[in-house]
């Protein structure tokens, strides 16, 4: 009876835990450069979350809202669609509005 009680509070937890998850930094990075040219090559750095509200897309996805700071660097440069950005140039963001929705595959889009 009491293993009966273990599992039903562990599933409690798990399930609990899967309805409340938050997107990583590392996903909230990627939504930021899908807006930026040379994405591949460029990375996000100092992230900082300024404030975060929950969202929800026309589907009725379930997401989150963030306002976020930090600058975006090209390590390598990028040369693509006429984009002459050295090696090593960044680019700082302020007050960026960052939408994350969460898809029907589980990950945050």
């Amino acid at each position: 009876m009491k293993n009966i009680f273990t599992v039903a509070r562990l599933l409690l937890v798990l399930f609990l835990a899967s309805c409340q998850g938050k997107p990583s930094d590392n996903d909230i990075k990627k939504k930021i450069l899908l807006e930026y040219i040379c994405a591949d090559g460029a990375k996000v750095n100092n992230l900082k979350i300024i404030s975060t509200k929950d969202a929800q897309s026309f589907a009725g996805l379930k997401g989150f809202e963030y306002q976020v700071s930090g600058e975006v660097e090209w390590t390598n440069g990028c040369r693509e669609f006429g984009a002459m950005l050295p090696p090593g140039h960044k680019e700082p963001f302020d007050n960026k509005q960052v939408v994350v929705i969460k898809g029907d595959d589980g990950n945050w889009h």
